[in-house]
């Protein structure tokens, strides 16, 4: 296999059933931040735990997340050394954010972290996300944690904080900065980027809070009960690598 002028060998059958899942759901994610316009340069990363294992898949350094492969994903430990026979090497310090969630996460197997401009306008606002539209209210009934910006999340010592600030919730607004979600499944962490990326672009479209129109709260309760129903885009997942296999089948190589 080749991108660009890289040769890189080919992962499926030589990988566990799993890995090459994870492999496949991963660079899918990629893709298709790609395809909703996430991408910011290919900056803003995303990863996967291998399961059953303490190892991950992350993104090879160079590519544009539209050339990222099931097979050019790279294999590391938590703390980033390379495990996997690639040509490619990694961003140390784009590893980090994710690195943080990881390892306290045990129930986080898919991480996205974005850049996007709506996500990082909303990340400056004091009045942080609040429940005048149906994605709002689909967040913040999971809980949204948010983390004051400490300086460029790039470094090690900068974990710490980020996971004092996450504890236990899905969703995460990074101050002057971006978001991250997580997700036990691809499709969990791929739904809830979409879901907060929404929230974000409706609260900025309506304008100034002494405007808005926020949801009751008593009616606040019932997103949480849909939640419980499987309100997720799960059922879509299968859907959107079809989307996938009609522009490009190469994601899944």
């Amino acid at each position: 296999m080749k991108i660009g002028n890289i040769e890189y060998p080919s992962l499926e059958g030589k990988v566990s059933d799993a890995e090459w899942r994870a492999r496949v759901d991963l660079a899918a994610i990629y893709r298709l931040i790609t395809l909703f316009g996430w991408w910011d340069m290919s900056q803003s990363p995303a990863g996967a735990r291998i399961p059953g294992t303490d190892q991950y898949l992350f993104n090879p350094m160079g590519l544009l997340f539209e050339e990222i492969t099931a097979s050019s994903l790279v294999r590391i430990s938590l703390d980033g050394e390379i495990l996997s026979d690639t040509p490619f090497p990694i961003l140390r310090g784009a590893w980090y954010p994710l690195e943080a969630v990881f390892a306290v996460r045990e129930d986080a197997n898919f991480v996205i972290h974005s850049h996007d401009r709506y996500a990082a306008a909303l990340s400056a606002r004091r009045d942080k996300l609040l429940p005048i539209s149906q994605p709002a209210n689909f967040a913040l009934a999971e809980g949204v944690a948010y983390h004051d910006y400490d300086g460029v999340e790039t470094y090690e010592d900068k974990m710490a904080p980020v996971q004092a600030s996450l504890g236990d919730k899905n969703y995460l607004i990074l101050h002057n900065h971006g978001m991250v979600t997580i997700g036990a499944l691809a499709p969990m962490a791929f739904g809830r980027m979409a879901n907060l990326r929404t929230a974000c672009e409706i609260q900025l479209l309506a304008g100034q809070d002494r405007d808005l129109i926020s949801v009751a709260e008593d009616i606040r309760p019932v997103f949480a009960e849909e939640l419980r129903k499987g309100v997720v885009v799960d059922n879509l997942w299968p859907a959107l690598l079809r989307k996938l296999d009609r522009l490009d089948p190469a994601y899944a190589t």
